[in-house]
């Protein structure tokens, strides 16, 4: 704290409250009141990594987690994943504690929003495409033995910039030991439970139905150069050290069918979308590109926005509409998009209006979900409640606690049992009603915290 200097003898209070005591005195005693105040306050900030609530997280204690999470790339990213896991748990206890019905409409619209309207497209799409999906007798088997569409699935060992030479070792020596395990007749399964790719993760590690182009150009090498049934070296890329592996047809018949017929109707979907543009004078706004990179960037700040992206007749894409689809990629894909160029961040743009376009003219038109796909989606939603409320011991006659909650984040460093992420908009929905905060640079004074700890534990 600033220290204030004091007289030797202390005034009386009825000196104090003479008019003829300086204004300029008193005005500089309140200046150096405050100075030192924020001095508290800031000290208090630095040692902050984030915050719900009155709830905090302090750098010391996401270093403690960092060090329990060992092996685990300590790097920007995944620390930033890290701590918005916290906040999401902690708002969402906070949030119970308050009293906010985590299973209302409201609660159900945020955490099904991008698969209402998922469906509704689909269904769309079906209507308008779905003959030309049709695959002739042998079209799979054809497909698949030809090889310029491939389904591959991979394991990913994370590092980033940051990551440290001797972390970077260690993962790459994990990614060999999983080549290892499989070459000595390991499973798969396990060998995906070992992935830092969260997204393939819960696809067997399915990275898509692909062509060439499609992939980085180490990953698309390895995944070109694989016989049914192989599993590549390690490979490497800017995302880390992957382990490729190419299915079988029987092991993936079902499945590559259905990719198959999807890319199909996508690829006629993608010409129609051309001529809906054409047709509708879509146009995209000044300045749209940057914008959004700034969304990606930072999508929660925008999910208020009006600014209109691209328009067209008879409708506009708002800021808000890019920022919910943007906050459901990936934290590396928003990085990445976020620097990308104005023609990359433009065509982004470009799509998102065009399926706001059909959205559009589903809702003019009445169009509307089934009602089982209503229930799916509301069981599916109370299913992830359900989950959080036991991780969280949100119905403990004490919860929610903090207590509770660290119990919950040391069994996710120690990957003790199953571990889910909230949906993305209805973790936003949370933290924006739990007053949370996060500071980037807390996340960096944690991680040399850790690296410290670890050396010490080491020496």
């Amino acid at each position: 704290m600033i220290p204030i200097a004091h007289p030797a003898r202390r005034p009386s209070a009825e000196q104090l409250s003479r008019k003829a005591f300086p204004r300029k005195a008193l005005w500089t005693l309140i200046l150096a009141l405050l100075l030192a105040a924020s001095a508290c306050d800031d000290l208090a900030r630095r040692e902050l990594v984030a915050k719900a609530g009155e709830w905090t997280l302090s750098e010391d204690r996401l270093a403690e987690l960092l060090v329990l999470a060992q092996p685990f790339p300590l790097d920007s990213a995944p620390a930033l994943a890290l701590v918005r896991h916290w906040q999401g748990a902690a708002s969402l206890a906070l949030r119970t504690a308050a009293g906010d019905s985590l299973l209302g409409s409201e609660a159900l619209a945020e955490a099904s929003w991008l698969d209402r309207r998922e469906a509704l497209l689909a269904a769309d799409r079906e209507e308008r495409l779905g003959a030309q999906g049709v695959l002739a007798t042998g079209a799979v088997d054809s497909v698949f033995h030809e090889g310029s569409l491939r389904l591959v699935a991979h394991v990913l060992r994370r590092v980033g910039p940051e990551t440290s030479s001797s972390e970077r070792v260690q993962q790459q020596r994990t990614a060999e030991g999983i080549v290892q395990s499989l070459a000595d007749g390991g499973s798969w399964t396990d060998a995906v439970a070992q992935s830092q790719d969260s997204e393939s993760r819960g696809a067997s590690g399915v990275l898509g139905l692909v062509a060439r182009g499609d992939l980085p150009t180490g990953l698309e090498l390895a995944a070109f150069r694989l016989q049914p049934g192989q599993i590549s070296g390690v490979v490497q890329s800017r995302a880390g050290f992957h382990v490729v592996y190419r299915p079988r047809l029987d092991e993936v018949r079902t499945l590559f069918a259905g990719r198959l017929r999807e890319r199909r109707l996508a690829e006629a979907d993608a010409a129609g979308g051309e001529r809906a543009r054409a047709e509708r004078d879509l146009r995209v706004g000044q300045g749209a590109a940057e914008t959004m990179g700034r969304i990606a960037a930072e999508p929660a700040d925008w999910l208020n926005s009006t600014l209109p992206l691209a328009e067209w007749e008879g409708g506009a894409l708002a800021a808000a509409v890019a920022a919910r689809y943007a906050i459901f990629l990936p934290l590396e894909s928003r990085a990445e998009l976020a620097v990308a160029g104005d023609e990359a961040q433009a065509g982004l743009v470009r799509e998102l209006a065009t399926r706001e376009l059909r959205l559009t003219d589903l809702r003019q038109r009445g169009s509307s979900l089934d009602a089982v796909s209503e229930d799916v989606m509301a069981i599916a939603h109370a299913d992830e409640v359900d989950y959080w409320t036991r991780a969280l011991e949100t119905d403990a006659p004490d919860g929610p606690s903090r207590e509770a909650l660290a119990r919950h984040m040391e069994t996710v460093v120690a990957r003790r049992g199953q571990n889910r992420s909230l949906s993305p908009l209805f973790e936003a929905w949370l933290l924006n009603r739990a007053d949370a905060e996060l500071r980037l640079g807390g996340i960096q004074a944690a991680i040399a915290k850790a690296r410290r700890m670890l050396e010490d534990a080491g020496s």
